[in-house]
């Protein structure tokens, strides 16, 4: 056996072990977590930047004044004296800052100013960029606040805003992570609420959320285990050879597990099919319907992330002449509304596995991740049937 092969099998061997003690830990009821009990992990505005702002604001009801704010602006490298916090706004989250127009308006989801300073957060966790979000957010800081304001577009995994939020300006903002740098912040609150253990236990939690959707969660044993095996001198050069082949891997799996058995649902149901495997994604159609199709698609082709299902042009999924209004035929099955490129709405999958990368191997490989869009394919076709819709 070579030494790839036996790096795997002791691979695998270790993730085995891993699984009896997580599913130990599970019955025990150590992964308990009352924000997905009440159904809130998803919800970008309800929880997570109305949690945020709680603890970032020097008057929350945490009773640990400006401590968490002190910590959030060393994170930001900002002094400590950059606001004062007494004079610090009680107003932080969802301010309105007038009509949206081109250059100005809309909704900050979090700001933290005392009138002279200010930090201006937008934070990202499923929603797409709304365009010149970013270009509104600045100017507004920039008129607001002359003496210095901080712009932070915050992400799951800090990646740069759309150009369409930036359209095309050059203009000064930080990229913060929730995988990254809010774990390392919560961290800290949680040794800075040592004293107050209901404050303590309820950031514990959130952080053990934010690690759930950020795909981080990796049980910390298992992580150090692994990696020491991996760097050992008889490993290092088999997993460079693996860490070479990573991204024909990964496409070969989405491929076998995903592609493959969509393919074959379309044959099933007598339908015809269209793949871009480097452009966004897949879709069925049947014969009669001239122009649209049911999608498993995403705006971001490098990555496959946020990926949705919807009824689009099958020619086309993000064509450019607009479909009029009239034409716009709202499904019930699909959560989103209607608009130029998906005339009949669409819906991101489940939060879970709406992100195609190696955190989800799992529920690829299990069929999790297809059995999912297929369901949603069905209730679709069962929608049009049931309706007797005309497709175009």
């Amino acid at each position: 056996m070579g030494k790839i092969e036996l790096l795997l099998e002791k691979i695998a061997e270790l993730h085995s072990k891993a699984e009896v003690e997580r599913h130990i830990r599970e019955k025990q009821g150590e992964f308990f977590n009352v924000f997905n009990t009440i159904g809130l992990r998803t919800e970008e505005v309800r929880l997570h930047s109305a949690f945020i702002a709680e603890l970032l604001n020097p008057h929350g009801k945490h009773g640990l004044s400006h401590l968490f704010l002190e910590a959030f602006l060393r994170l930001l490298d900002l002094p400590f004296d950059y606001l004062i916090f007494s004079k610090v706004s009680k107003n932080n989250k969802e301010r309105y800052i007038g009509r949206v127009t081109e250059t100005e308006g809309g909704r900050i989801d979090i700001i933290i100013e005392d009138g002279n300073h200010a930090v201006i957060i937008e934070n990202k966790i499923f929603a797409e960029d709304q365009k010149n979000q970013m270009v509104r957010y600045y100017n507004y800081g920039k008129k607001k606040f002359p003496n210095g304001f901080n712009l932070i577009y915050m992400t799951l995994d800090g990646h740069e805003p759309d150009d369409s939020s930036l359209d095309n300006k050059k203009f000064t903002y930080d990229c913060l992570s929730y995988n990254s740098n809010i774990v390392e912040w919560l961290e800290e609150c949680i040794l800075i609420a040592d004293e107050k253990p209901l404050v303590k236990s309820v950031i514990i939690q959130y952080k053990e959320l934010v690690k759930q959707i950020t795909n981080t969660d990796m049980d910390t044993k298992y992580s150090e285990l692994l990696l020491d095996m991996m760097t050992k001198p008889q490993n290092a050069i088999a997993v460079g050879e693996i860490l070479s082949i990573q991204d024909d891997w990964f496409d070969n799996i989405i491929n076998k597990y995903i592609w493959e058995p969509l393919e074959q649902f379309a044959t099933d149901k007598n339908m015809k099919f269209g793949i871009e495997k480097e452009c966004g994604g897949l879709w069925i159609y049947k014969k009669e319907w001239k122009h649209y199709g049911l999608y498993v698609w995403t705006d971001r082709k490098n990555d496959w992330l946020n990926m949705y299902v919807g009824i689009s042009d099958f020619d086309n999924p993000k064509r450019t002449e607009k479909i009029l209004k009239k034409e716009y035929q709202k499904f019930e099955c699909l959560k989103e509304q209607p608009c130029d490129c998906w005339p009949y709405g669409w819906e991101y999958l489940r939060s879970d596995i709406k992100d195609w990368n190696c955190y989800i191997t799992k529920e690829i490989i299990s069929g999790t991740v297809v059995n999912y869009i297929k369901e949603k394919f069905e209730m679709i076709l069962q929608e049009i049937e049931g309706k007797n819709i005309k497709m175009p």
